[in-house]
Formats: structure tokens, sequence, C-alpha cells
């Protein structure tokens, strides 16, 4: 044996060492098999060495697509419920369900900043078997991964309903049960593809609570990154002369919506002909244009923390109880949400008593007793209120605009 071979081995066992156990014992086991040595034991012997480590670095790559990992990813959250269970539920279990519901929480971010609202946050990777050839997560693969969102933010919004034996139903879907949750699992919600992630990105899915209805509770899902800073964009720019004025020309993009829905912004400042520098506004040519139009709204770029949102998906669920709906502020209240004041603890509190009264059960009274209550504790403030009717109101537009579709 050459000496060069002696290395090479050498180093391959220094490089075993370093990976963890299962890694080693799993190479270990499969180095045999795609070894020529011995063709008694190696897989597709006629196939070189070379070609099997490439199929095999392949197939791990794609890990992440392998059967049963898309389930494994969506149940996550229910296994991690039902270990944490197991683990800190002690007798009646009301301080454990008190520790895992939000109680006191505002379902909208407050204006200050204190309290961020109905938020769950899933971290995500744009892995290559998610990603077209283009380089970027393909459309079909922002569905794939938002159910796993939708999950983990119902169970942490909802989990003393689910206690309750209720369940979550997508608009226009099948349910399908699994442990004490039962949640759909097929697509059904609205897409805005705004920008697209590149291949390798790490990203965030940050659900929340866009609103509710009588009957429906839109969930809003950011496709969200951070990008990563340039530490010689700063050096990169080209000197200027101080005794020669710049003049700065708007430049042109082509926007990813229609034209008719990208808001007028202001551009970089402008030499007008006095030689003043002034703001240029292109709205002011959208105004001789429609000079009858309604101002536009500001189209956000980036969400409140500056990551840049690339997709934004809007979901509507239902409440059930068996077959019977069960309204969205009925069950906001009951998970012990503050549809007041922040930090309100009052809905928990009414909630507990109804699950420990006798005389009615909480079956009942989801099924439709609390019509006859005379303490409406679920009612929200007017503050609240006004704020969940000016969402909805954007909200519904998507319906109604897929349902416009379906009369011609």
């Amino acid at each position: 044996m050459t000496s060069r071979a002696l290395v090479s081995r050498r180093s391959a066992g220094v490089l075993l060492q370093s990976l963890p156990a299962p890694i080693t014992r799993l190479l270990q086991k499969l180095a045999p098999l795609l070894s020529p040595g011995n063709s008694s034991k190696s897989i597709l012997p006629f196939i070189p060495r070379p070609v099997k480590w490439f199929i095999l670095f392949i197939f791990l790559l794609n890990a992440r697509s392998w059967p049963g990992v898309w389930h494994l990813r969506v149940f996550a959250s229910v296994i991690r419920i039902r270990l944490h269970a197991l683990r800190y539920k002690r007798g009646n279990g009301r301080e454990w369900w008190t520790t895992i519901s939000p109680v006191g929480r505002s379902i909208f971010p407050t204006p200050d900043g204190s309290d961020k609202g109905a938020l769950s946050v899933l971290k995500s990777w744009a892995s290559p078997d998610d990603c077209d050839w283009n380089g970027h997560l393909s459309n079909s693969c922002y569905a794939k991964n938002v159910d796993p969102a939708r999950m983990q933010a119902c169970i942490d919004w909802f989990p003393a309903f689910f206690g309750d034996n209720g369940w979550v139903a997508l608009g226009g879907t099948f349910p399908h049960r699994t442990l004490y949750v039962v949640l759909t699992l097929v697509i059904g919600a609205h897409y805005h593809y705004i920008r697209e992630i590149p291949i390798n990105t790490h990203y965030e899915i940050r659900m929340s609570i866009g609103g509710w209805e009588d009957k429906w509770i839109y969930l809003v899902a950011k496709f969200v990154s951070h990008p990563k800073k340039s530490k010689s964009s700063s050096h990169d720019k080209p000197l200027q002369n101080p005794h020669t004025k710049s003049t700065t020309i708007p430049t042109i993009t082509t926007p990813s919506t229609p034209l008719v829905t990208e808001t007028s912004t202001p551009t970089e400042p402008a030499i007008p002909a006095n030689g003043a520098l002034a703001s240029l506004d292109a709205s002011t040519v959208d105004t001789k244009l429609a000079p009858n139009a309604s101002p536009k709204p500001t189209l956000r770029t980036h969400d409140d923390d500056g990551a840049l949102i690339h997709c934004i998906a809007v979901s509507t669920y239902c409440f059930k109880h068996g077959r019977i709906t069960v309204p969205p502020r009925v069950v906001l209240a009951m998970c012990g949400f503050s549809l007041t004041e922040v930090g309100n603890k009052s809905n928990w509190t009414n909630a507990n008593a109804v699950r420990d009264r006798r005389s009615v059960r909480i079956s009942d009274f989801l099924r439709g007793g609390w019509k006859s209550e005379s303490d409406k504790f679920w009612e929200a403030s007017p503050k609240v209120e006004a704020e969940r009717a000016r969402r909805v109101a954007d909200l519904k537009k998507l319906t109604e605009g897929m349902d416009g579709l379906r009369t011609y």
C-alpha cells in the first residue's frame, strides 16, 4: 500500500471520529456497500464508486422531502405539547393549562409595542429540494412550509379549545384527526408573492391573527428574511467632487404587483430649473392621470423590525365542536385572550368558571349554550372591535374577489 493511500485512510479515520456517533455508524455500514473492493457485498458493482457517492449525496441533500418528513414537521407541535403535558401536568391540570395559554394577551399588536399580539414564528430554510431551477424557493413549497407554521400557531393560541374537544377547520376542506387536535391539512390559502427567496436563505414564517367574523377567523402568514449587511457597500461608493452638484435620476423598476396597485412614493431628490434641491413626488403623475381616484395606501416592503417581506398568505379557519360552529370571539375568550385591555385575565377566569360548572357541560356551552349566557364576557371593547372591523374589511376582499370569479 502506498504512503498516499495510508495518509488518505488516516485522514478519513480522523474525519469519522469527529462526526456524531449515529452518523459514523451509518457511514461505516454504507462504506462496504459502496466500495468496489468486495463485489459480493457491493450494491451494483458495475457502477463506479464516485457515482454511488454522488447519488448518496443527492439522497441526503433532499432529506427534507423524504416520505414522512412533512408529517413529522406538521405534527411536531402536537407531539411536543403532548410530551410537555406528560412531564408537567399535575392534578386537574389547571395550572398547566394556564402556563401554555395566552392568558391576558392582546390579539392585535399594541401601538406602543408592549404586546406583539398573537404571533407565532417558525424558522425555516430554503433547502435545495424546495427550490426551483432558478435557485429560488418554489411557489409550491410556500404552501408546503406554511402547514407546520399553521399547526404551531393553532397549538400556541388555542390549546384550551382543543382540550375542550374542539377542532379547527380550514375553509372548504375535510378535517383530519390527530391526537386530541383536529386540523385540516389541505391547502386553502390565498398567496401574494412579492419577492423571491433565494436558495440557502434562512427565513421566518410569522403567523398572526388578521381578524375574525361571526364564523371565520383569518390567519395571516408573512414569509420574511433578514438580508445580510454587506461590509463593502460603504467602501464601494464612488467619490464625488464637492464643487459639483450631482443630479439624481429616478430609477424605473418593474413591480411584482400590477401597476394599478403600486403605491406612489417619493423618489430621490432631483434638480429643478432653479437649481434648488426638491423632492420629486411620483404621486403628482398619478393625480394628473386619474384626478378622481382615491389615494392609494402605502404598501410595506419590510416588517416592523426591518425584515424583508417575501410573501403573504391568508388562511380562513372556523372553529368546530362536533359539527357545530363556534364563533371565533367565544373561542378567543375561552382560550384566555383579552378582548379589552392588555393584561386583563378576566376572560380566562370566566372561562374556567364555565368549565367548572356541574349543571352545564363545556360541550353544551360551546355547542350553543353561550347564546343564553347573561355574562357575555367574550364581547370585544369598542377599541378592539374597531380594529377588527378595519382589518376584516380588507381581508374580506380576498374571498369576495374569488367568489366574484365564479359568476362568469
